[in-house]
């Protein structure tokens, strides 16, 4: 195991002698090539997370282990062993995107060549090599957003922290992104990646975890997640416009509107009407269409922090 969580507490004490609970007995683990989310709205204790796996902050209580070490007896280690991706702007001021990737390389003992061959191939296949040599104070904020995910991933550690790493980035490059993790993880290293973007963590992570409040409020495969939290399905109508009126109904559980688009929770048991209800709108042409599917990760994670006092917890 590269990373092992046991029983982490962090707490801080305020200006009013009261003490806020960051992170309340976290346990977890993160296996050799594993993308790992950690998945939490902003103050969720993500970040105080973060900072205490890289030894810049001491745990309350509990016990962090990096390959083998502690991370409270050896920080340096710590620090050395990981790659971060902050989530706060970087400002690279006049550096251009090569100078700053290169002089990280090398601060992080990698040879010349072996910097310069690395730097080609992620820009290469980021598609940036055209902004590499232009001044940080003309780039856009996602060819900034690229350029700091290429200084953490130049010479990667054993663990490679990415918060939020999409962030101002365009679609088509993402994509990229994305294909540059995953093979990442191919070679041995590990990857946190942090973010609120449950979408896109559904489709990039290998376990995840939904942190709520300072606790875990469910961990485990997407899959396990979705399934062990609820059996529901979700039914998703489009009206013809956003003035339209929508329809509530008792097999609905409950009922979720943006816009012209409802999503209605069900049971099983109540599938087969709600379809001959849509089907009969269809036809009748008050909708425009309309799907069937399981809940999705979004739907999870919106039930579960959404819950006042934070959720009950659920290991898969």
């Amino acid at each position: 195991m590269v990373l092992d969580v046991q029983n982490i507490t962090k707490i801080y004490n305020d200006t009013r002698k009261s003490q806020i609970v960051a992170n309340d007995h976290l346990t977890f683990g993160i296996d050799k090539g594993e993308i790992f989310g950690l998945l939490g709205h902003n103050g969720a204790g993500k970040t105080t997370l973060i900072h205490q796996i890289m030894g810049t902050l001491t745990p309350t209580s509990g016990n962090i282990t990096l390959h083998g070490k502690s991370v409270q007896k050896f920080p340096k280690r710590a620090r050395s062993l990981c790659s971060l991706q902050p989530q706060s702007e970087f400002q690279l001021g006049f550096l251009t995107p090569a100078q700053a990737v290169s002089t990280m390389g090398k601060m992080r003992g990698g040879g010349k060549k072996e910097v310069k061959q690395r730097m080609d191939m992620l820009f290469e296949r980021l598609d940036i090599g055209k902004w590499a040599h232009t001044h940080g104070v003309k780039l856009s904020g996602g060819i900034r957003r690229l350029t700091v995910f290429c200084m953490a991933l130049i010479q990667p550690g054993k663990l490679v922290i990415l918060d939020e790493p999409t962030n101002d980035v365009d679609p088509t490059r993402r994509r990229y992104l994305w294909d540059v993790i995953r093979e990442l993880t191919n070679d041995g290293t590990s990857v946190i990646l942090v973010t609120h973007n449950v979408i896109e963590a559904e489709k990039a992570v290998d376990r995840l975890a939904i942190l709520h409040n300072g606790q875990f409020a469910a961990k485990g495969t997407v899959p396990e997640v979705k399934r062990k939290v609820t059996d529901q399905k979700r039914l998703e109508i489009n009206l013809l416009s956003i003035f339209d009126r929508h329809e509530d109904h008792d097999w609905s559980i409950s009922t979720h509107r943006n816009g012209a688009n409802v999503i209605y929770s069900l049971d099983e048991s109540s599938v087969s009407t709600a379809i001959e209800w849509a089907e009969f709108r269809l036809k009748q042409g008050n909708i425009l269409d309309y799907s069937l599917s399981p809940k999705t990760l979004e739907d999870v994670y919106v039930e579960l922090t959404a819950k006042e006092g934070g959720a009950d917890f659920v290991e898969c």
